[in-house]
């Protein structure tokens, strides 16, 4: 691979870039003790500061802007060490790439969504409108979205965990075969059966887990970057 050291550096970028996105995950969606979730409203919404909402738009914003030349090396990386002559590893490497286009792509407006909706539940709260109609508005807003959303979020998530977990499995990414569960699907499931113990503490923690899945899996894709063989120049 030409300019591996540069691969390697640019794919660090892109993990502290995805730890970014996971502090301005914990900041929007650490509800905090007592939060009490009726669908898609959180009651402590109306506890949490605008600057604190704000401030996790910002930090996942900088965080993808940042990750993109990481995401770039990677897919490139994943392209190189497929057989040639494999139609399947040719599909998963399509899948991958479409994959992890749609997380770049999907994240921030998943995200920003999801947390505009936060910021407009907590404005409606200080106004005259009955309890009823505040969360008829709010989810209104998440339903004209929830297509292209959920869409986005299969397309991101499941298609680039499935294909790494593939390119793992058949040694086209060269870690450990320990490492295809390092991905942010497993850590998504992991994150809802955290949600389940109803711990205050621990749902908090399990709203940074997607990113924190990038995180891992780009963590191997760095050593299989690292294990690569430099092209030589003719």
């Amino acid at each position: 691979m030409k300019n591996k050291a540069a691969a390697m550096r640019n794919i660090l970028l892109a993990m502290v870039g995805l730890g970014l996105c996971m502090i301005g995950c914990w900041l929007s969606g650490s509800y905090g003790e007592g939060n009490v979730r009726n669908g898609l409203i959180q009651s402590n919404w109306v506890k949490m500061s605008y600057i604190r909402l704000e401030a996790s738009i910002i930090m996942s914003a900088l965080g993808i802007g940042i990750s993109y030349p990481g995401f770039r090396d990677f897919i490139k990386a994943v392209k190189l060490s497929r057989r040639k002559n494999s139609i399947n590893d040719f599909r998963m490497v399509r899948v991958f790439e479409i994959g992890m286009a749609s997380s770049l792509i999907s994240y921030l407006f998943i995200f920003t969504g999801y947390t505009m909706i936060a910021i407009v539940y907590r404005q409606l709260f200080v106004t005259n409108l009955m309890g009823a109609d505040i969360i008829s508005v709010t989810e209104g807003m998440f339903y004209y979205i929830a297509v292209p959303l959920l869409t986005l979020l299969v397309l991101s998530v499941g298609c680039t965990s499935v294909a790494y977990m593939y390119l793992v499995y058949c040694d086209r990414i060269r870690v450990s075969s320990i490492c295809m569960f390092f991905n942010p699907l497993v850590f998504m499931l992991i994150g809802e059966l955290l949600k389940l113990t109803k711990l205050y503490y621990l749902s908090d923690f399990a709203s940074g887990l997607i990113p924190m899945g990038y995180v891992v899996m780009f963590a191997a894709g760095m050593s299989h970057v690292a294990k690569m063989k430099p092209r030589r120049r003719a």
